[in-house]
């Protein structure tokens, strides 16, 4: 019996993110896909039921059926909490910006951990960072073809990256691209221009989306 295909849009639905991240995680390697004689993408039950063990998402009988993605997935709107995604390879490194940031106390912020590329590009479909916080070398996918990705997905123009390195500018010149609107750190974590940064976010929010 053949496996039932689903299309990218339908993938879409069932994760709650948009046809272009599908599209994303597709061209990253995330997810395999197959194409028509068209050249139409194709997705198959297995990869959707994999990719919802990955997320801890339990699939309706009926996966066509699940329209609406829910209220982790939404498009930010006004008094909505910044979302802060911290990506490293060092555990310890992940644990001591989370406490950091949790420390600040400051209202409407939500964190997110990841350890590598991969797996942040797997996280930021569904929950659309406002502020990424990246290091550059780690396994998998490094920081600088994982700024690629994002830089291609326009649901993600809005978010403000972060790039905090021990590498000096000579060695990421040497070996990453990485677009001009990058804001870029040395280590170890200058966590007062982080917290600074936060708060020029949510006060710009504010006097853009005034609730």
């Amino acid at each position: 019996m053949e496996q039932a295909l689903y299309t990218t849009t339908q993938a879409a639905k069932i994760f709650g993110v948009t046809p272009r991240t599908i599209q994303m995680w597709a061209d990253s390697g995330m997810i395999e896909v197959t194409k028509t004689l068209g050249g139409h993408r194709r997705i198959t039950a297995d990869e959707i039921e994999r990719l919802a063990k990955r997320f801890g998402k339990v699939l309706p009988e009926n996966k066509k059926t699940l329209s609406e993605p829910d209220s982790s997935t939404a498009v930010r709107q006004s008094g909505d909490s910044v979302r802060i995604m911290i990506i490293d390879d060092d555990k310890d490194l992940l644990k001591l910006y989370q406490m950091q940031i949790e420390s600040w106390q400051t209202p409407k912020t939500e964190v997110y951990l990841a350890s590598d590329g991969y797996d942040a590009l797997l996280q930021i479909g569904a929950k659309k960072p406002d502020i990424i916080i990246t290091d550059l070398r780690m396994p998998r996918m490094d920081g600088g073809h994982m700024i690629k990705m994002i830089q291609q997905t326009p649901d993600m123009a809005h978010c403000q990256i972060v790039v905090v390195t021990d590498l000096n500018k000579g060695e990421i010149q040497q070996n990453f691209e990485l677009p001009d609107s990058v804001v870029l750190e040395e280590k170890p974590i200058p966590f007062a221009r982080i917290q600074r940064l936060v708060n020029d976010y949510l006060n710009t929010s504010d006097v853009i989306n005034p609730s």
